[in-house]
C-alpha cells in the first residue's frame, strides 16, 4: 500500500498537459538520492579538471550534456516520444553502533522518466520506506511499518539560455554542501535560470511545511513560503562568484507575495517598506580553479549583522554561516583529497516567529547541521573505476547547545551595555570521527555505500565530563531496475 501526495501528482499532470504545448525542454538528473549523489561526486571531479563556464554551481545538471557521464542513469536519455522509461530501486539500510541497538530499514523507490514531445522532460518518483515511518517530523499515514510519499515530480523545460523546472524537486546553489539551499531539500514550487553571456540569473519559489494547531500548537494554520534569487558572474573560465538573497515568509491566511516573485527586487528592503516581519538572508559564494585538478570554493551567508550600536537591541549577536574548502584531483593519480571547514553561529536560521525559521520539516534548507557549531572534514578518495571509490574520512566537530528550533529569548536585551556570548555556547560536545568506506556502483545496476569507523565523544549530549567511544557501521545496498515501455 502506498500513500502519496495526490495534489502534487495532479498539479504535475496539469503542468505536463500545459507544457507539452511548448516544445523546448531537456532532462536533468535529480539530486538528493544516494545513488544519484554518487554520480554527482564523479561530476565534481570532472568540474575540477575542467576550465569552462559551465554553471556547475546550479544543480541538478542536464542529462543532455554529452560532456557528462551519468553512469547507469545515462539510459534515461533514451526515453523519447511515445515511450516511458520506468525504473525502481529495491534495497536496505543497516546501521549499528556501540551502545545502540542495530537498525535495519527496507525501502522501495520507483518512478518514470518521459518526453511527451521532443525535449519536454518529465520525471516522477515515489518511495515506500520503513525509516520514513519512524521520522518524528512525518505526519502522514503508516501501513504495517511503512510510509510512502512522492519524492520528485517535476517538468523541465529548456530554451537554451533559459531553463525552468516546475513541481517537486531538489536543487543546490553555489556549492554541493550549500548552506543556503541543498539537494536533500525537495520543495514544491518552481525555479528557473537565465544565462546571459558570463552572467546567470537564478530564481526559486516554494511552499514549505506550514504550522498546524494539531502538531505545532498555533491557534490557526500558518502558511510558510521560501523565495530566493541569485546572480552568478563567470569572471573567467576558472573563476566564478555569485551573490544570493532568500526570504522565509508566511502567516495565517497569507499567500505568495507578488513582490517576492520579482528576481530583480531587493527582498530585504521591500519587506521593510511593506512593514512585514519576514526572515531574509544574503550572501555570496565562489569557485576558483587556479590550475586544472585544484578547486577552491567557499560560501558565506549572513542572517543578521549589526552595524549600528544605538540601542540595546543592536547588541544582538552576528548570525552567519560559512564554508570553505579545497578539492585536489589526481594527487597522486586516481586519488583525490578534500578539506572543508564549516562554521555556523548561534541563533543563525532562527527568528522570533517560529514560522520564519529557515527550515523544512525541522531540518535546515541547506546542508548545515543546524547552528552553533563548527566542523572540519578531511576525505582521501581512491577511485577504483569511473563509478566506484574507497574513502578514508576524518572529522572534528564542536557542537554547542544552540538549536534552530530553540525559543527566541533575545538574551542581549536582558543585559545592560555590551553583550557577547562564547562560540560554541554552553557545554560543548566535541566529536572526533574516523571512518573507511566503499561507495558507488558494482557492475551496472548494484549500488553500495558501506562505512565503518569510530567516534570519540567528549561531553556527550552536553553533559560535562561524559566520555564515549562509539564504533559504528552502516551498509546501504540497492539494486537498480529499469525498462522502456512503448505507449503506441
Amino acid at each position: 500500500m502506498m500513500f502519496v501526495n495526490y495534489r502534487t501528482l495532479s498539479t504535475t499532470f496539469l503542468l505536463v498537459v500545459t507544457l507539452t504545448l511548448t516544445a523546448t525542454a531537456a532532462g536533468v538528473l535529480p539530486v538528493g538520492q544516494p545513488e544519484y549523489r554518487a554520480i554527482y561526486d564523479r561530476l565534481e571531479r570532472l568540474e575540477t579538471l575542467s576550465a569552462d563556464r559551465v554553471d556547475w554551481q546550479l544543480g541538478p545538471y542536464p542529462l543532455d550534456d554529452d560532456r557528462f557521464s551519468f553512469g547507469p542513469f545515462t539510459q534515461f536519455r533514451n526515453a523519447a516520444e511515445q515511450r516511458v522509461h520506468m525504473f525502481g530501486f529495491a534495497g536496505g539500510d543497516v546501521r549499528a553502533s556501540k551502545g545502540n541497538s542495530g537498525e535495519a530499514f527496507g525501502s522501495f523507490r520507483g518512478g518514470l522518466v518521459g518526453r511527451p514531445i521532443d525535449r519536454v522532460f518529465v520525471y516522477g518518483s515515489f518511495t515506500i520506506d520503513e525509516e520514513l515511518a519512524e521520522d518524528p517530523e512525518y505526519h502522514g499515514k503508516v501501513w504495517r511499518g511503512f510510509a510512502g510519499d512522492v519524492q520528485d515530480a517535476f517538468v523541465r523545460i529548456d530554451g537554451g539560455s533559459f531553463a525552468a523546472t516546475i513541481g517537486r524537486f531538489g536543487s543546490f546553489w553555489g556549492i554541493r554542501n550549500s548552506l543556503v539551499l541543498a539537494g536533500d531539500s525537495r520543495l514544491d514550487g518552481f525555479g528557473y535560470r537565465f544565462r546571459w553571456g558570463r552572467l546567470t540569473i537564478s530564481y526559486r519559489l516554494a511552499r514549505l511545511d506550514g504550522l498546524s494547531p494539531q502538531h505545532d500548537g498555533v491557534e490557526e494554520f500558518e502558511n510558510r513560503y521560501f523565495a530566493g534569487h541569485r546572480l552568478d558572474w563567470h569572471i573567467s573560465d576558472r573563476f566564478r562568484i555569485g551573490g544570493f538573497e532568500t526570504v522565509i515568509f508566511g502567516g495565517p491566511g497569507r499567500q505568495i507575495e507578488l513582490f517576492y516573485l520579482n528576481p530583480l527586487i531587493f527582498f530585504h528592503g521591500t519587506q521593510l517598506n511593506e512593514g512585514a516581519d519576514d526572515n531574509t538572508l544574503i550572501g555570496f559564494d565562489f569557485t576558483a580553479r587556479p590550475m586544472l585538478g585544484l578547486k577552491l570554493y567557499g560560501q558565506l551567508l549572513i542572517d543578521d549583522f549589526q552595524i549600528d550600536k544605538r540601542s540595546q537591541g543592536d547588541q544582538e549577536t552576528d548570525q552567519f554561516g560559512a564554508t570553505f574548502g579545497l578539492y585536489a584531483v589526481d594527487f597522486p593519480p586516481q586519488c583525490d583529497v578534500r578539506l572543508e571547514y564549516t562554521r555556523v553561529t548561534n541563533w543563525t536560521f532562527n527568528q522570533v516567529l517560529e514560522r520564519n525559521r529557515y527550515s523544512i520539516n525541522g531540518d535546515p534548507l541547506g546542508a548545515a547541521r543546524g547552528n552553533d557549531y563548527d566542523e572540519f572534514r578531511l576525505s582521501l578518495i581512491r577511485w577504483l573505476d569511473d563509478d566506484l571509490s574507497v574513502r578514508l574520512n576524518g572529522g572534528w566537530l564542536r557542537q554547542g547547545e544552540g538549536r534552530v528550533d530553540a525559543e527566541w529569548t533575545a538574551p542581549w536585551l536582558a543585559t545592560d551595555g555590551d553583550y557577547s556570548e562564547p562560540f560554541p555556547t554552553g557545554v560543548v560536545e566535541r566529536t572526533v570521527t574516523g571512518s573507511l568506506g566503499l561507495n558507488g556502483f558494482v557492475g551496472d545496476y548494484l549500488f553500495v555505500d558501506v562505512t565503518g569507523g569510530v567516534e570519540f565523544v567528549h561531553n556527550r549530549n552536553h553533559v560535562a565530563g561524559d566520555e564515549a567511544t562509539r564504533p559504528f557501521a552502516q551498509v546501504t545496498v540497492s539494486a537498480f531496475l529499469s525498462t522502456l515501455v512503448d505507449l503506441e
